[in-house]
C-alpha cells in the first residue's frame, strides 16, 4: 500500500452552526404590563384609594373628596449588537453563519429585556409631575405585609411557609387575587424548596412536578425560572410581584437587519437593536424575598 495514501484522507465536518447553551427566550416579558411609547420617556397617571363620608342629615352640603393622584415615569434606552462577515470568510467556511448570528442576537435581545425588568423590580422608581422624584424600594415596608406576619428574609432557603407569607402579604395589601401573581427563582432556589423536610406528601408531589418543569404554579404563584436574578452578598433577591405592578415600555421592538456595506468591502453586517425600559408601577404589588444563592 502506498505510504502517500494519507494525502487522500478526507476530513469531514458537520455542516451547520449550533448555538451553545444559552437562554434564548425572554422569561419576564409576558409577566408584566407592556406599553409602547413614543420618545424616550412616558408618564402614566394613577389614582389611589379614596373614602366615602357618612351622610347624617337631609339636604346637607355635598362633601368633596380630594382624589389622590399618582404618576409614574418610565425611560427607555437603546441597545444594539452587530458583527461583520467578510466575503473571504464565506469562501473559507462550509456554512454561512448569517442565520446563526441573527438567532444569537435575537437571544441576546431577549436576555436584555429580562435584565432591564429584573433591575426595575427593586430599583428607584421615578414619580412626580415631571418624573424627577425618587421612590426607593423599601425592603422593610412590607416585611409583614401589613398583617403582622413577618416574611422570613434572613437568607434561608425558600420554604412553603415563605410562600404562604408572601401570598398573605399581597392579599393584605389588596392586590387583585384574580390577577396573575409571580415569583422569580433560580434552579437552586426551586430545588431547595423541594428538599425541605416540612413539605407534606401532597405538596411534595406538586413541587416535584414544578421542579421537573411539568407545571409552573404552586400556591397560586407562577414560578419564573431565571439565572439572571440580582444577588446581594450570599443571597438571591427573588422578586414576588403582580403583573400590573411592573411595566415594560418599548420604544422599538427587537429588530434585526442584514445589510451589505460598500464601505467595508461589501462585508455583510448582521445588526440587532431594541429600545426598552421598565419600572415598578406599584410598590404594594412587589415584594423582595431573599434566599441563599
Amino acid at each position: 500500500m502506498s505510504t502517500e495514501i494519507t494525502t487522500a484522507f478526507v476530513k469531514q465536518y458537520v455542516r451547520g452552526i449550533t448555538l451553545l447553551q444559552q437562554q434564548l427566550d425572554s422569561r419576564f416579558r409576558d409577566t408584566v404590563r407592556r406599553e409602547t411609547i413614543k420618545g424616550d420617556q412616558e408618564f402614566f397617571d394613577q389614582v389611589d384609594a379614596t373614602a366615602m363620608s357618612k351622610r347624617t342629615t337631609r339636604h346637607a352640603d355635598t362633601v368633596y373628596t380630594d382624589v389622590p393622584h399618582r404618576r409614574r415615569s418610565v425611560t427607555t434606552s437603546p441597545y444594539d449588537t452587530a458583527d461583520l462577515i467578510d466575503k473571504p470568510d464565506l469562501v473559507r467556511t462550509l456554512t454561512d453563519p448569517e442565520n446563526s448570528y441573527v438567532k444569537s442576537f435575537a437571544a441576546a435581545a431577549n436576555r436584555t429585556i429580562d435584565d432591564v425588568i429584573v433591575a426595575a423590580f427593586f430599583a428607584t422608581a421615578k414619580t412626580g409631575v415631571d418624573g424627577t422624584t425618587d421612590e426607593t424600594f423599601d425592603t422593610s415596608a412590607y416585611a409583614s405585609g401589613g398583617t403582622g406576619r413577618r416574611i422570613d428574609n434572613t437568607g434561608a432557603v425558600l420554604t412553603v411557609d415563605k410562600l404562604i407569607d408572601c401570598r398573605e402579604a399581597l392579599e393584605a395589601l389588596e392586590n387583585d387575587p384574580n390577577e396573575t401573581w409571580y415569583i422569580g427563582v433560580t434552579a437552586k432556589v426551586k430545588g431547595d424548596l423541594l428538599n425541605q423536610e416540612k413539605v407534606t406528601s401532597s405538596d411534595y408531589a406538586t413541587l416535584k412536578a414544578l421542579v421537573h418543569g411539568e407545571i409552573d404554579t404552586f400556591l397560586g404563584f407562577r414560578f419564573v425560572n431565571s439565572e439572571r436574578l440580582e444577588t446581594d452578598s450570599a443571597d438571591v433577591l427573588c422578586p414576588v410581584w403582580t403583573k400590573e405592578s411592573m411595566l415594560m415600555a418599548t420604544g422599538q421592538e427587537p429588530r434585526g437587519s442584514v445589510d451589505t456595506l460598500p464601505t467595508k468591502r461589501n462585508s455583510v453586517q448582521v445588526f440587532y437593536s431594541l429600545d426598552v425600559g421598565a419600572t415598578r408601577m406599584n410598590s404594594k404589588g412587589v415584594l423582595q424575598l431573599r434566599t441563599l444563592a
